[in-house]
């Protein structure tokens, strides 16, 4: 996840989570108009020698698997700064970063500050942090000075990082369904929002950038970020390389994220089918013990009352030897 906060002039790039799958699965690739040679080092700050040596690796293998990709490689160094307390992280970040942000990517100083795992309680795994937060670096390289919409940003970061989490499509979903599914520009507000809007921002990011990529594939966001690093606006440069208004992509992919998330598509398409059935069969097993258990005991009070009913109390009782006539 990014922030894209503006303070002392800098453009900041506020980033969360996971891992790369889209990148390395393309089947046409761009490269830039003029290639450069790339001096791409990682020099880590605020770790333990264990720690510097994992995100050094961790990086070294996301740069590859990015420029492998697409041809666009990070020139320059990439600082990497282990914030140890949450002071430090704000003083260094700006101090506008949500509190639910993990991790922040500073592309005008090719800088990731991530939030110490010693001293900061993150859920999530560092590869997939790392991964995030470089790829929004690479996002940077591809489309220049531009800043295209944050969906874009993230999604970008997320696709690379395979961020879909379980429990998204539910997020996803319980918006259609309530009528609060955000709007691609609100998604540029997301630093401000709470932890739950923000992560229905992020999983709509996912999806919006997956939607591009099939749409478009590939060679599309290689050219739009081709014409943007040109100096192409954003509104020409996506048309140019889409074919596609930006005003209709925004309808196609709302009208996209209804069909598919309309209770019968989103019961057929996701695991929550699967959980609604084992909690359906549960249900009707309990129903059934309990059941079971309620006759066993309706029985035994018959049993009882049987037992009262038909025992011969009215008949004095007889002698050990006596027969039944009496001799």
């Amino acid at each position: 996840m990014t922030a894209a906060v503006r303070q002392r002039g800098r453009r900041w790039r506020v980033g969360a989570s996971l891992a790369l799958a889209f990148l390395v699965q393309a089947s046409s690739v761009f490269a830039l108009d003029h290639p450069y040679e790339s001096n791409f080092a990682v020099v880590v700050t605020g770790a333990d020698p264990t720690l510097a040596k994992q995100t050094v690796d961790l990086l070294t293998q996301a740069h590859h698997d990015m420029a492998v990709a697409s041809g666009v490689y990070l020139p320059d160094t990439v600082r990497v700064i282990y914030a140890g307390r949450s002071q430090s992280f704000d003083s260094i970040v700006g101090g506008l970063f949500p509190d639910w942000g993990v991790a922040c990517a500073v592309d005008d100083q090719n800088m990731l500050v991530v939030r110490s795992p010693r001293d900061y309680p993150v859920t999530q795994a560092l590869p997939e942090v790392l991964r995030h937060e470089l790829a929004h670096l690479h996002f940077a390289a591809v489309v220049g000075q531009h800043r295209p919409p944050r969906w874009m940003n993230e999604g970008y970061a997320q696709q690379f990082a395979h961020e879909w989490r379980y429990g998204d499509d539910w997020i996803v979903a319980r918006a259609v369904f309530s009528g609060h599914v955000l709007p691609l520009a609100d998604i540029d507000g997301v630093n401000s929002f709470q932890d739950a809007k923000a992560r229905l921002a992020y999983a709509q990011s996912y999806l919006a950038m997956g939607y591009f990529l099939r749409m478009y594939g590939w060679d599309g966001l290689m050219l739009l970020g081709s014409s943007l690093r040109q100096g192409g606006n954003w509104d020409d440069g996506f048309k140019a390389a889409t074919g596609s208004d930006y005003a209709a992509f925004q309808k196609e992919f709302a009208k996209y994220i209804e069909d598919h998330y309309n209770w019968a598509a989103f019961l057929g398409d996701t695991v929550l089918l699967w959980i609604l059935l084992v909690l359906i069969f549960l249900v009707l097993y309990l129903l059934k013990r309990r059941r079971a258990t309620l006759k066993l005991a309706l029985w035994d009070r018959q049993e009882k009352i049987e037992d009262v009913l038909y025992s011969p109390l009215d008949r004095p009782p007889q002698p050990p030897n006596a027969s039944p006539d009496g001799n």
